[in-house]
């Protein structure tokens, strides 16, 4: 077994490259397994109502985390933005470069040095889920009282789920007979991330919740921490 965000990463690639069939096995702990069109990645932007809506809260400058293809990026830059496209997937960083990313950096938000602060933090794809448990939540908002300006945004979506309760699930991406190594993934629901961001100095806004349980949330740093 490989990294598991690298096998994420190389099905994005062969997409960019030509392969537009590409698909993505997930292994998910407890239920069956699935695919997923790597095209969907590509999608326009804001073609989702929760993306359309939470690039209309970005300002000033913008950090995309998880930017794996950069639409949501490309798109911010292209409306005057200044954007820096972070993810940990070489692959994908290939991609957002080969795209016209000004800013594009390789790495883990937990490990990166930054040469300023940000206006907004942003996480589409339910990507805020890569932190994995809860304790590597509140170490996020560690890091987001660091590199956020006062009253900075964290924009992010993830799903209240069944039970209205966090659940940690352990998954593994497979492409092309590559399988990556078993990656802890965190669904918060609204209610356990608004308290733990609270407890963190943050306070927390759902801006749109759908049928389906999937919310977006709009997480304020408060002034002067």
């Amino acid at each position: 077994m490989v990294n598991g965000i690298d096998v994420f990463g190389l099905a994005l690639l062969d997409y960019f490259e030509g392969n537009k069939n590409a698909c993505l096995t997930v292994h998910a702990q407890g239920t069956a397994s699935y695919e997923i069109p790597v095209a969907v990645f590509f999608r326009p932007a804001d073609q989702l109502a929760i993306d359309q809506l939470a690039l209309s809260h970005c300002t000033g400058r913008v950090l995309d985390i998880g930017a794996g293809t950069g639409i949501h990026s490309l798109y911010l830059q292209n409306q005057g933005l200044e954007i820096t496209a972070l993810d940990v997937s070489a692959h994908a960083c290939q991609i957002l470069s080969k795209s016209g990313i000004s800013n594009v950096v390789e790495g883990d938000v937990f490990d990166v040095i930054f040469p300023y602060r940000y206006n907004t933090w942003l996480l589409l794809g339910r990507s805020i889920g890569a932190v994995g448990n809860l304790d590597q939540l509140t170490n996020f908002f560690c890091m987001a009282k660091q590199w956020l300006v006062d009253e900075g945004n964290i924009l992010l979506n993830s799903t209240n789920g069944e039970n209205r309760a966090p659940k940690v699930r352990t998954l593994v991406f497979e492409y092309r007979g590559q399988s990556g190594m078993p990656l802890e993934w965190l669904d918060i629901d609204q209610e356990s991330l608004t308290e733990l961001a609270f407890e963190s100095d943050f306070q927390t806004k759902i801006l749109h919740v759908e049928d389906d349980g999937n919310y977006l949330a709009q997480v304020t740093k408060n002034n002067s921490v």
